[in-house]
């Protein structure tokens, strides 16, 4: 297919558990998608929200060729989407600094692994900035590397081998959730917005999948109907990537 990864992307991936992919979404999607969740919101500023119901925009995110062909590589013919949600912080906003997760963290779920040269990854988290983050914004903060760490340890948010990347609009970052990740108390005068979205192997799940049932209603094609599918292996019919 050709919207997968190159070489170098995955060797980036694979050293560091998360990659940035810049300009994925455009500066007139951007506003539009944080015009639908600012008409949803109506004032109001949950720090975590729910959008694919808001416009088929966001269901058309979920399956854009590009994140797929990235998905397959990573995951393999068998994926779907587990779940997704919005995340949005001001600097008064109360947050809880943490890192968590981490290889075979979670019952052994977060897990990343190369077989006969062939990447396998459990949770796959894709989040879209709709708001740049700025050098010391604070937000997504990650340990590079730990996702292949040998030593059960989450270092303190403020600690050296923590880093937290810079994005503007529109950017693309991917993350394993085996990767020591978590948040920081976002500092800038402008709120943070993302969108996650959480792919998954095809017989995994980690939300209910039963809260995807809604959305399969207002899939307008076979990708998206696909992707929203409840999980198993036997009996599935390949999801149609595009080519």
């Amino acid at each position: 297919m050709g919207c997968a990864m190159t070489e170098a992307e995955m060797y980036e991936f694979d050293v560091n558990g998360y990659i940035v992919y810049p300009g994925i979404v455009s500066a007139d999607e951007a506003h539009r998608m944080n015009t639908f969740i600012d008409d949803r919101q109506a004032g109001e500023f949950p720090n975590n929200f729910g959008f694919l119901d808001l416009n088929p925009l966001f269901l058309e995110l979920m399956a854009r060729p590009r994140t797929l062909g990235i998905m397959r590589v990573m995951i393999g013919d068998w994926l779907r989407l587990d779940h997704a949600y919005g995340l949005q912080m001001t600097s008064d906003m109360a947050i809880h600094e943490n890192l968590h997760g981490g290889p075979r963290a979670d019952q052994g779920e977060h897990a990343y692994q190369w077989v006969q040269g062939q990447m396998y990854n459990g949770l796959i988290v894709v989040m879209y900035a709709l708001e740049d983050v700025n050098p010391g914004d604070g937000g997504f903060i990650c340990v590079p590397g730990s996702h292949k760490a040998n030593v059960k340890y989450h270092p303190a948010v403020d600690s050296h081998l923590v880093v937290n990347p810079s994005l503007h609009a529109g950017d693309m970052l991917i993350f394993t959730e085996a990767l020591v990740h978590g948040t920081r108390r976002w500092t800038s005068e402008h709120r943070r917005r993302s969108l996650l979205y959480k792919y998954s192997p095809g017989y995994s799940t980690w939300g209910d999948p039963e809260r995807l049932a809604r959305f399969r209603d207002l899939a307008t094609n076979d990708l998206q109907r696909a992707l929203l599918r409840p999980p198993g292996v036997g009996r599935r019919t390949p999801v149609p990537f595009p080519e």
